[in-house]
């Protein structure tokens, strides 16, 4: 749209009919008035133009001096459209209460833009802010940004620093989170570090004590590792707290039984799609409490800011749930497919031992008297076996190992 048509629009604009065997001569004198159209047509020897409300009147006035027939076939514009509904006081009543509520709603939060989080959620922080009292809705002359954003760090441990500012309807919320200090290592006391658990050594760094093994060697559990005494220069010996980390590989087993008959999902085919909307933070009442009568069923969870025409923000959000119903059946799987089952049950426990696995012997037996599929598994685990024990000195003196000096 041009800028001359919505300058037309706002302002308004008539359209004229005449002849067309006099519309020469009318617009001769239009043009010697100075009166100002646009947009000629010829139809059906017909004239059609248009002009502004302003000029409407000149122009009736003109063609009836010069005894030219012309009529007002349309009328376009806002103003037409307001005298067209002048009298629909219902509508004009609601158009001024909702321009009243929109008005009102500038009061309120209609957004909170997080940003500066990289551990925390925008979920954990908007719970977070919630529990000081602000939320989506919240009545902006009773917020305080420094005391708000000073109740949000004594409340979250996880911030360093917060920053609230106001724009307009939306609340921006700045954030830095705490950095926690690296652990103290503890130097008191007399340690020594042994074996956690049998295996071979692969590789031994001791920070403080004498190393007891090598590369290579074999240990059992309890087995010393790292001894706290230390020679000194003259050949002495001095206690000290033993650290370091020794990796060994260590054999583990493993053992699954997956049986043949399973209980299964199987899908009806029925779903269906709750929603639920939220207008600065109150809920719309509505039929559904986002609830399903499905009893068993799988659930997808969204939610959005309503948008209007993809760049207006409004202060409603939509959650949507979708369910899926299924119900429950039991079904024989095939050998080859619990197998598959038992190898995966495998790889979920040696990832949750979070180690690097040397070697893993697997051997798998289809037990179908029992009907059940047996996975036993040796793997061999690099791990760090090291762990410290406390021990004490005793401090002997001569008086109390003699009865008597002479002894």
């Amino acid at each position: 749209m041009s800028l001359y048509k919505l300058i037309h629009f706002v302002f308004g604009e008539y359209r004229f009919q005449t002849d067309e065997k006099y519309f020469p001569r009318l617009a001769t004198e239009l043009a010697r008035r100075r009166l100002n159209f646009w947009d000629s047509e010829y139809s059906e020897e017909k004239v059609l133009f248009r002009a502004s409300v302003f000029a409407a009147e000149e122009i009736t006035e003109c063609a009836k001096e010069q005894s030219i027939p012309i009529k007002i076939v349309s009328k376009r514009g806002i103003p037409f459209i307001f005298s067209r509904y002048r009298k629909r006081y219902g509508l004009i009543s609601g158009l001024a209460i909702g321009l009243l509520l929109l008005l009102y709603s500038q009061l309120f939060v209609w957004k909170i833009e997080i940003s500066g989080n990289n551990l925390m959620t925008d979920s954990e922080v908007e719970l977070a802010l919630s529990e000081c009292g602000i939320t989506v809705g919240s009545f902006i002359p009773h917020i305080d940004p420094s005391a708000d954003a000073n109740r949000l760090l004594m409340s979250c441990r996880e911030l360093s620093s917060a920053a609230i500012s106001l724009d307009g309807t939306h609340l921006k919320l700045s954030l830095l989170e705490r950095v926690e200090i690296p652990d103290i290592v503890d130097e008191s006391g007399f340690y020594n570090v042994v074996a956690t658990h049998s295996g071979i050594i692969l590789d031994i760094d001791a920070a403080d004590g004498t190393p007891e093994v090598n590369e290579g060697d074999a240990v059992y559990e309890g087995q010393l590792l790292i001894n706290s005494f230390i020679e000194g220069r003259n050949g002495s010996f001095r206690p000290t707290h033993a650290r370091g980390i020794v990796y060994a590989a260590v054999e583990k087993s493993f053992i699954s039984e997956i049986p043949y008959e399973r209980l299964c999902k199987e899908y009806t085919g029925n779903s269906e799609t709750k929603k639920i909307y939220r207008v600065l933070g109150w809920e719309l009442p509505s039929f559904s409490n986002g609830a399903t009568d499905y009893e068993y069923f799988d659930c997808v969870a969204t939610e959005r800011d309503i948008v209007l025409f993809g760049f207006i923000e409004l202060p409603i959000r939509e959650y949507s749930m979708v369910y899926t119903e299924y119900r429950l059946k039991k079904q024989l799987i095939s050998e080859s497919e619990a197998e598959i089952i038992a190898r995966e049950s495998l790889s979920d426990r040696l990832a949750e031992l979070d180690c690097e696995v040397l070697s893993c012997d697997v051997i798998i037996n289809n037990d179908k008297e029992n009907g059940v599929c047996r996975l036993e598994a040796k793997a061999v685990l690099k791990q760090n076996i090291a762990r410290e024990v406390p021990f004490e000195l005793i401090n002997y003196k001569i008086s109390e190992r003699f009865n008597n000096a002479r002894e």
